[in-house]
């Protein structure tokens, strides 16, 4: 194992300090020095030009240099009084706890064996999705829906809930952004286009609750105009393709007709609208990202909306495609669209073979997880970590705590 380690490795050891140099000789590791020669690690002892061997108690950097044969942290000692690896007790630099961080580059000596390999407590990066919620303000948004609301107010209400919104809880792991959109009889027939699509948007980012509620809840963004789609869905799919951020990419639409276009505001019952949405989402699915989509009512044509929903996923024809008829069924669509695209992979900073990464230990609240089980934790390739079934359930609910550990001749550290 090479490279710059900055985590921590739990050897469960004694409390007093020594120098960096003496535990590196204690676990049997070198580091050269600024020149590129040799700091710790020089030639044998009691030879020719080399200076005598050190008695028990003189300062040493490996076995070689002491009398006895055994330098145990940074010290000679008595031959059979406890070395590395074999019932001796190595001391902690940091003092607290036994723990040891390693800031510089280290190799484990050859032919140290496996007593020298300890755990290494890794540090990983819990993978973020990004979700656009593309919304239709159009003016048949006005249309009551449930519960003496229209479709607009109860779709603000499902997604500004303080309590129950999925928004709010989520929004620490899933980076939000939100487009509503419609239009002014499109392009207009005058030698000025107008703008089309109109698009209120709040930027992509974590932690987006407020700025999006704010945006829903403010009455100048009510139900007003036309349904131009496709347009919408190339303007979203550019401005998530600008995201660099690494995790999954998706678009979430929520409308209550069939649409029109920019050309022609009144489109919506030509076929030729419907396969520019379609298309729209198809280039958005080549672009990296999904999109799922929700009907708010029963106007939407079912086969265009089926249609939609496989081609957000890639062509798919098990795609679900949700339709809404009320507040309960809003909030489950709503629910199980940002569920499937929220994620419970975790990038460590390293790389593990695949034949190692039994070898790991994950940790879930202080509870060992199983790898391989259905309710466990997988590596899906070198470098991610990922929870499944119930565990996955978990931690997106706000568990206390996740830990990941794997032996050092396990992991290959990759410096950030």
């Amino acid at each position: 194992m090479s490279g710059r380690v900055r985590e921590r490795i739990g050897l469960g050891l004694g409390a007093s300090i020594v120098s960096f140099a003496g535990l590196l000789a204690a676990i049997g590791c070198s580091s050269e020095s600024s020149d590129g020669g040799t700091s710790l690690i020089g030639a044998g002892c009691g030879t020719d030009g080399a200076p005598p061997c050190a008695e028990v108690g003189a300062e040493c950097v490996r076995d070689a240099g002491c009398a006895s044969g055994s330098c145990v942290a940074g010290q000679c000692i008595a031959s059979g009084s406890g070395a590395a690896g074999g019932g001796g007790s190595i001391p902690s630099e940091t003092g607290s706890g036994g723990s040891f961080i390693l800031t510089d580059d280290f190799e484990p000596a050859a032919g140290a064996g496996p007593d020298v390999c300890v755990d290494l407590q890794v540090e990983f990066e819990r993978i973020t999705p990004t979700v656009v919620l593309l919304i239709d303000r159009s003016g048949s948004m006005e249309q009551a829906f449930d519960d003496g609301r229209d479709r607009w107010q109860t779709l603000v209400d499902t997604l500004t809930d303080p309590q129950g919104s999925l928004l709010r809880r989520l929004e620490s792991s899933v980076r939000f952004g939100m487009a509503l959109y419609s239009s002014d009889r499109g392009f207009g027939q005058g030698p000025q286009r107008r703008e089309c699509p109109v698009l209120t948007s709040v930027d992509i980012a974590i932690e987006n609750f407020s700025a999006m509620s704010a945006v829903l809840g403010d009455a100048a963004n009510g139900p007003d105009g036309d349904t131009p789609t496709a347009e919408s869905l190339a303007a979203v799919t550019a401005q998530l393709g600008a995201v660099t951020e690494a995790g999954p990419k998706s678009i979430i639409l929520a409308t209550d007709g069939d649409p029109d276009t920019c050309d022609d505001p009144d489109s919506n019952n030509k076929q030729a609208s419907k396969d520019l949405s379609v298309a729209a989402v198809q280039a958005a699915f080549a672009a990296g990202i999904r999109t799922h989509v929700i009907s708010v009512g029963d106007e939407v044509t079912q086969s265009h909306l089926k249609a939609l929903a496989v081609a957000g996923a890639g062509g798919d024809p098990t795609a679900e495609a949700f339709t809404a008829l009320n507040t309960e069924a809003l909030e489950n669509a709503f629910a199980s669209i940002i569920g499937s695209v929220r994620t419970c992979d975790f990038t460590l900073e390293g790389t593990v073979d695949a034949a190692d990464a039994s070898r790991g230990t994950v940790l879930l609240d202080g509870a060992a997880l199983t790898f391989g089980d259905a309710n466990g934790w997988v590596m899906p390739d070198e470098s991610t970590v990922r929870l499944q079934g119930s565990a996955c359930e978990t931690i997106q609910s706000d568990a206390a705590g996740i830990s990941m550990s794997f032996p050092c001749d396990a992991i290959e550290i990759v410096p950030r």
